[in-house]
């Protein structure tokens, strides 16, 4: 039984009308990632270098959404302090405040004052933070226009709750890109919170994964994103258009 035909017998419907629409975000790239090393310097390595690049772009940088767990918030947040410095305010020169910081945090310990402010923050055309640490606490009924990046850490429990909290980006309808690091301890099978389709996701190399994420809600996909470079990472190998056969000679002849 699909999940409307048990939400339906679980709240007694018997007459019903059923309006259903496509559900595929199709401005979002999904690229999926294997996350060696130790864990914390495999997260090192996923954040440094983002706080590079939001050093040098400051308000240029792209809004982004870091998905990790609560253990992890406070180191990533000590990681940018310590690469950005004085800079991590904004313009420079500005009081060292939080509304005038390029990132925060989002995560349950947080008063909800706290939380109001940095979605104001986020919704705001003039806003100054550019990278939010976040847990799942920020999620369902956040409408943010302009997010355009959702990384993943680690991988959340479920299929369902990646496709929900990457849905967070490009809801303004612009490009945007999720990008999912994982490792083998994530999905061991003796982690019991994991669930079996978010295994087989990671594990997932050679079926597309817009189509897999599609699959998860009962929506029979059956054509991927064109050209096949703007799906997915697993899309992205295989795709033969002029524009990446024009890069491979290109990359060729570099070498």
């Amino acid at each position: 039984m699909s999940d409307i035909g048990k939400i339906k017998e679980s709240i007694g419907l018997k007459k019903c009308k059923l309006i259903t629409s496509n559900p595929d975000r199709s401005n979002i790239f999904y690229r999926k990632v294997f996350r060696s090393g130790k864990d914390i310097d495999a997260v090192q390595s996923i954040l440094t270098p983002i706080a590079n690049q939001l050093l040098t772009s400051k308000r240029n940088f792209p809004l982004t959404v870091i998905y990790l767990p609560l253990r992890w918030c406070g180191f990533a947040y000590r990681l940018f302090q310590s690469i950005l410095g004085q800079n991590q305010y904004y313009p420079e020169g500005a009081p060292a405040i939080p509304e005038n910081r390029l990132f925060a945090q989002f995560h349950a310990p947080q008063t909800s004052q706290m939380k109001v402010q940095i979605l104001k923050q986020m919704c705001s055309t003039n806003s100054i933070v550019r990278v939010v640490f976040a847990t799942v606490a920020i999620g369902m009924g956040v409408d943010v226009p302009n997010i355009r990046q959702i990384v993943h850490v680690c991988p959340p429990c479920s299929v369902k709750q990646y496709f929900q909290e990457t849905g967070r980006a490009g809801r303004d309808g612009e490009p945007a890109d999720a990008i999912l690091y994982y490792n083998n301890r994530d999905i061991a099978t003796n982690r019991s919170i994991m669930q079996n389709d978010m295994r087989e996701f990671c594990n997932e190399n050679n079926d597309c994964l817009r189509r897999k994420l599609l699959k998860s809600l009962d929506y029979d996909y059956g054509i991927v994103k064109e050209p096949l470079h703007l799906c997915c990472s697993v899309c992205e190998k295989v795709c033969k258009c002029i524009d990446c056969f024009e890069q491979t000679v290109q990359d060729f002849e570099e070498l």
